[in-house]
């Protein structure tokens, strides 16, 4: 089954059988929820899994929304100590909400594809969930998720209402039907043929400082590197230049996944660029030097 087909038949479920979920398919929908993404790059998700029948009702009971009898649930989890010292309080508050969602997802679209069924449950009772279920006081429980085998007559799928789509700008209505034959050709998203203009770039350093200040600890040198790579488009009579800006494009988006790799490369980017500094400087020196008694110094 393709996604696209698991998207068309997702549903949520109430009901269930009293069939487990077999080992193997838990396991595989523990990792389809450890491939969804992180702000960062940063591990901070945990996931409790939870199948003994005993811990399962108690989870229910006290969780006054969580109407399914399933016989499993998943438990995405956000480790807020970690979340908030790699990603700041963005990342404590929005993005590992925003982590924990497609997590969610994931696992929802997997189930389809095993003949399973869930159903999604916020976690509104953080304190009595962590009782429950151990959590440390800076783990949040963010997301349950109810999993099982359909009943065999289940209630009735709700209706999904049509998506409010506009393109462009807000309050203009997007019709893909009337628009298809309306393409045009796009301008390029920033400067032309010489690279960015100095507004362009101006702006971007501009909204970067701002997004910085709630962004992810590492988004902030990598954004200035970008800038790096935007100021270099263009510079194509300065070999050295050109050079550094191929390598920054190679590797600026790669690096990303490892800080101390990021590290080594902007300490590797920084030696070139002091090495080439003081070959530059060489000529300027020679070029102060100062008479003494008709002799050059």
């Amino acid at each position: 089954m393709d996604v696209t087909e698991s998207i068309r038949k997702r549903r949520f479920h109430r009901s269930f059988t009293d069939e487990p979920v077999d080992e193997d398919a838990l396991a595989q929908l523990v990792w389809a929820a450890s491939r969804a993404p992180m702000g960062g790059n940063e591990l901070v998700r945990r996931i409790v899994l939870v199948t003994d029948p005993a811990v399962v009702r108690t989870v229910r009971q006290v969780t006054p929304s969580f109407l399914a009898n399933a016989p499993a649930v998943l438990v995405i989890c956000t480790d807020l100590e970690r979340a908030e010292a790699s990603m700041g309080i963005q990342g404590r508050d929005v993005l590992s909400l925003v982590d924990a969602g497609a997590a969610a997802e994931n696992v929802a679209l997997a189930a389809v594809a095993l003949g399973l069924a869930t159903c999604f449950v916020r976690s509104s009772n953080d304190v009595a969930l962590q009782e429950v279920l151990e959590l440390p006081g800076t783990v949040r429980p963010d997301i349950l998720i109810a999993v099982g085998h359909p009943a065999p007559t289940p209630s009735p799928a709700m209706k999904n209402p049509p998506a409010v789509v506009y393109r462009d700008r807000f309050g203009s209505v997007w019709n893909p039907r009337s628009g298809a034959s309306t393409a045009q050709k796009t301008a390029p998203i920033r400067g032309g043929s010489n690279g960015p203009t100095p507004f362009e770039t101006a702006l971007y350093l501009v909204a970067s400082a701002r997004d910085c200040l709630d962004e992810p600890l590492i988004y902030g040198p990598f954004r200035m590197i970008e800038g790096v790579s935007r100021m270099l488009e263009g510079q194509t009579g300065d070999s050295f230049l050109k050079e550094m800006k191929a390598a920054i494009d190679r590797e600026k988006y790669n690096v990303m996944a490892d800080r101390a790799s990021f590290a080594r490369w902007l300490d590797d980017l920084l030696r070139a660029f002091a090495a080439e500094a003081g070959r530059r400087n060489v000529p300027a020196r020679a070029s102060t030097a100062v008479a003494v008694d008709g002799e050059t110094g």
